[in-house]
């Protein structure tokens, strides 16, 4: 059986000055999830172009807090823009020091897809919140995390920022 939900969420503005720097964080180009994430994160920047909008850079330190995001929605059973630990989204960027003047967060669970990848892409892209956010000029940096439980359920983040 096939289940999809998809959310968005929004933070307010704050200046970048009142967060921490964040530490460098090198990815593992040789994990498969990781070629996952980046697929998405070609998608989302082709969606971008199409509609006229400048490509997101990719941020390995915001790539990080997403995929901490997909493991922690699969490991507590929570499909959710807060964590029931470390608060939404603002806060867990501002916590691992990430500068940030604007954020703003997809989240994708599906199961039975042939390709989740695609699929979060289209399905945020028919959804006027989660376009508006893929979509999004003031949006500079882009992170996507993945996370695949053992019956193969796909938990997706795509966290956007402005710094």
């Amino acid at each position: 059986m096939r289940s999809l939900r998809v959310l968005l969420i929004a933070c307010i503005l704050l200046p970048a000055s009142a967060n921490k720097p964040a530490a460098h964080i090198v990815a593992a180009t040789d994990d498969p999830l990781y070629a996952l994430a980046h697929k998405i994160f070609t998608l989302a920047n082709r969606q971008r172009l199409l509609h006229g909008v400048h490509e997101l850079a990719w941020s390995d330190t915001v790539a990080a807090q997403a995929r901490e995001q997909s493991m922690n929605m699969m490991d507590r059973g929570f499909f959710s823009h807060t964590d029931p630990a470390r608060g939404v989204l603002a806060a867990r960027l501002s916590a691992a020091g990430i500068p940030w003047s604007r954020c703003g967060e997809n989240i994708f669970r599906e199961h039975g897809a042939d390709d989740p990848t695609d699929e979060a892409v289209e399905r945020w892209m028919k959804n006027d919140s989660h376009r508006q956010s893929l979509l999004d000029p003031l949006f500079t940096h882009t992170g996507v995390g993945i996370a695949i439980s053992p019956d193969t359920e796909y938990f997706i983040t795509q966290q956007f920022i402005r710094r």
